[in-house]
């Protein structure tokens, strides 16, 4: 129509002076519609641009063939690096299977919940996929009080009901530890992820559990918490670096702090991997590029994607899929090696 105003089918109807129900007929292609009047009904669709009703459509047909990917976004970006290959992996899998992928991002808390309800009670996903996963996660609780599908890439606590995928980031801290005390460090921090969030908790239990194992003294002004950015963690390195003795290794929550945490190393005039090594998570791409190299913990993320999405296609399918938790691979690079001898 020359004012670009949307047309439905009952304004089709009306032009072509047929009930709805012949209109609706006709343009789903039912036989018992007449020859004639389905053309007549298409070309006049045509003519007018007729946009179905895409609510109405997956109310008769009773799905929405669509999964939300629900992001909350931290400071760095909505969907950074770290995120890309895991939505490879989901689309590799959901659309040979006639699924769409929504991003959907959201700040955390309410404005979360209400974008769930929008996309749950409104009816425009099937499932849903949830990231960065807290501790007794409010989003979890709402999807169960609802019976709705969701999987989640993290987990909320021992609930089997939920299928999961996961790095196991309490063996990745541990081995971290492990590997710089036998490097000769005693003195070694973590800068972890948001305290919320289960990973982090996990990851805190493996550093403190390797400093154990390692006979070596935790001292609590040692463990700082970022936000995922670069910044985060150059702010928790200068903070780390003005005690008295200093750390001589950071463990980091994910790479983007990590290369915070070397360029506080490098402002205070010392040398990342020599006077302090420094070990990041995920190995997104331009960690190999670093200077020097950073030395991290890999996670294929493409694959955790893919099993991700066929979780919930088994969950719509009445099925109940095993959770899956993966072992991160540490990569040896520049940024870290042994203790300075004055450290020992």
């Amino acid at each position: 129509m020359a004012d670009g105003k949307r047309v439905g089918i009952v304004e089709l109807a009306r032009l072509l002076e047929l009930s709805t129900y012949t209109v609706s007929r006709a343009l789903n292609g039912h036989s018992d519609v007449a020859d004639e009047t389905r053309k007549r009904v298409l070309a006049t669709a045509r003519e007018v641009g007729y946009t179905p009703n895409a609510l109405a459509r997956t109310l008769r047909r009773g799905r929405a063939d669509a999964v939300a990917f629900l992001l909350t976004p931290s400071p760095a970006g909505l969907v950074d690096s770290y995120f890309l290959p895991l939505l490879t992996g989901l689309d590799a899998v959901l659309a040979p299977a006639g699924y769409a992928l929504l991003v959907a991002g959201a700040a955390p808390d309410e404005q979360e919940i209400e974008t769930l309800r929008r996309l749950v009670e409104g009816r425009r996903v099937d499932a849903v996929i949830l990231t960065r996963v807290r501790v007794d996660d409010p989003r979890a609780a709402y999807l169960r009080r609802q019976d709705f599908p969701f999987a989640m890439l993290g987990r909320d606590g021992d609930r089997p009901e939920t299928p999961f995928v996961d790095a196991d980031h309490r063996a990745s801290g541990r081995t971290a530890t492990a590997w710089l005390a036998a490097r000769g460090h005693r003195r070694i921090a973590l800068i972890n992820t948001p305290a919320q969030v289960n990973g982090s908790r996990q990851r805190l239990l493996g550093w403190q559990e390797g400093m154990a194992e390692g006979g070596l003294p935790v001292d609590p002004a040692w463990h700082r918490c970022g936000d995922y950015t670069a910044e985060s963690g150059c702010a928790a390195t200068r903070a780390l670096l003005a005690l008295s003795p200093r750390p001589t290794a950071i463990l980091c929550g994910n790479d983007e702090m990590a290369f915070g945490a070397a360029g506080a190393v490098r402002n205070a005039g010392l040398t990342v991997g020599d006077d302090v090594s420094i070990i990041g998570c995920d190995d997104i791409p331009i960690a190999v590029m670093a200077t020097p190299p950073l030395t991290t913990f890999r996670t294929s993320l493409r694959p955790f994607g893919e099993i991700l999405a066929r979780q919930v296609l088994a969950l719509l399918n009445g099925e109940t899929p095993p959770s899956q938790l993966g072992v991160p691979e540490l990569i040896e690079r520049g940024s870290a090696g042994p203790a300075p001898a004055e450290a020992s």
